[in-house]
């Protein structure tokens, strides 16, 4: 391991290891997982630090690796498993939505609601 990558997380080598898996680098994997390259790039630098549950799920999906095994591997705990049901635009949805002001989620509701019908998605019972 070259100096630049030394003292890592089991998580910093596990990406330092996909990079080579993958031949690309931590710049090109960010990309492709959906993330900003500072992203990983303090994941390897700092030890320390640890990724969000939104880069470990788009970092399962790129790898092809269980959600629950990347975030072990990153030394975050949930108090249930995850699953691999969970796609990381969920994440990015609910903070979309967290963020805007009232008027904003009750169009966005009903955006999705119409998307819905639209698309004859399989009917769930839903929940207020």
């Amino acid at each position: 391991m070259t100096k630049k990558f030394q003292n890592l997380s089991p998580f910093a080598e596990w990406l330092i290891q996909l990079t080579g898996v993958h031949n690309i680098s931590l710049t090109a994997l960010a990309h492709r997982a959906g993330l900003s390259p500072g992203t990983l790039r303090y994941l390897t630098v700092d030890p320390k630090r640890k990724p969000t549950l939104e880069t470990c799920l788009r970092l399962s999906a790129f790898a092809g690796r269980p959600v629950d095994e990347i975030v072990l591997l990153a030394g975050l705990v949930t108090p249930d498993p995850i699953g691999d049901s969970y796609h990381p635009d969920q994440l990015k949805l609910t903070q979309i939505f967290d963020d805007l002001p009232l008027e904003g989620r009750v169009a966005l509701l009903k955006v999705a609601i119409a998307l819905d019908e639209v698309c004859g998605l399989e009917k769930k019972p839903r929940t207020a």
